[in-house]
């Protein structure tokens, strides 16, 4: 009777537990529904979407989208149009071919062609500006110590080095103690390590200056006169002192000083005025005839014996000068010493 009172008078913990339960049941349901309805993935896109169209799909229809009829538990059918499908791969051939262009013409823009026709172009200016080459020579030029005496001009060309040898009377090397340029930027001097001469390198295209030259036992210098010039080199210049140097062989007995002028100093540099007439020379090749006014001009390296000559002089290298009166055949002895008969002019008959 006890528990009857009991279970009567306490009805609130199974009402609670009915209540419970049904709560739990609804809330299951609910979160089923609810779960069911949820997609993966964007709205626009499905599974089906993303794949390839297998070949004859589709056929006549837009080849970017694709439409999807999809049915939802009984209602209406929901019509969505999917993205966009990738574009197809190229295949590896062209797609080595296309790399291999955007490569060759990133790296190298100009054709063959274009790369010749910019060197002739380049080629054609340089000859433009450089212009032609320059006429090179070797020259002798006469030095005085004397007051008053003119200052022997050469001509320089850039680019083009020019040596300057002295020599005296004789043609004796003479050693040079110092060396003084009035302008060593534009016309920087070397020594030569014969002791006697010097390399000049012009630097300009327009300019002058002097070179002074301290010579061995003379307290007077010698004095040249520098010209550029773009068309005449003075590539290979004997300076002659019209004196006689240190280095001259005593003579037996006493000469008078030479006095040599700039005509003869041509003639024996090989090139006379053009007005001279040149001989031929029978019986060697080592020897040159002009005659020039009255007077018979001959050079060589040989010794002549007859006829007796009016003037005589000697140049670097064992070069020799005559001045005759006109003659046709001239008794000389090489190097070896063989004595040599020689005819000049045109041959008779």
């Amino acid at each position: 009777m006890k528990t009857g009172k009991n279970s009567s008078r306490n009805p609130v913990p199974a009402l609670f537990l009915i209540v419970a339960c049904l709560l739990s049941s609804l809330m299951g349901a609910a979160t089923y529904a609810f779960v069911s309805k949820l997609r993966m993935g964007p709205p626009s896109v499905s599974a089906r979407s993303l794949l390839p169209s297998p070949p004859g799909e589709n056929s006549g229809s837009a080849p970017n989208n694709s439409v999807v009829e999809e049915k939802d538990s009984g209602r209406n059918p929901k019509v969505r149009t999917s993205r966009s499908s990738p574009p197809a791969l190229p295949e590896p051939d062209d797609f080595h071919d296309s790399v291999l262009q955007n490569t060759l013409h990133k790296h190298f823009p100009l054709t063959p062609e274009d790369i010749d026709l910019l060197k002739k172009t380049l080629e054609k200016t340089q000859k433009a500006v450089h212009g032609p080459p320059p006429v090179g020579r070797a020259v002798s030029v006469s030095v005085s110590l004397d007051p008053g005496a003119p200052f022997p001009e050469i001509h320089l060309v850039p680019g083009i080095a020019t040596t300057i040898t002295v020599v005296d009377a004789t043609g004796a090397p003479w050693p040079i103690e110092d060396v003084i340029v009035g302008n060593a930027k534009s016309f920087p001097v070397k020594r030569l390590s014969t002791g006697n001469g010097v390399v000049v390198e012009p630097k300009n295209n327009v300019g002058w200056t002097s070179l002074a030259l301290s010579l061995s036992g003379r307290g007077t210098p010698a004095v040249i006169r520098l010209v550029d010039s773009d068309h005449l080199s003075d590539t290979r210049v004997t300076a002659r002192i019209e004196a006689r140097g240190p280095n001259a062989h005593p003579p037996v007995f006493q000469e008078p000083r030479p006095q040599v002028s700039s005509l003869i100093l041509s003639f024996l540099d090989g090139i006379p005025p053009s007005s001279a007439r040149a001989l031929p020379v029978r019986g060697t090749k080592d020897m040159e005839a002009w005659t020039f006014g009255s007077r018979l001009y001959v050079r060589t390296h040989m010794d002549v014996l007859a006829p007796a000559w009016i003037e005589t002089i000697s140049g670097p290298n064992g070069m020799k000068l005559y001045v005759f009166s006109p003659v046709s055949v001239i008794t000389a002895a090489g190097e070896d010493g063989e004595k040599k008969t020689l005819e000049l002019g045109e041959k008779n008959g």
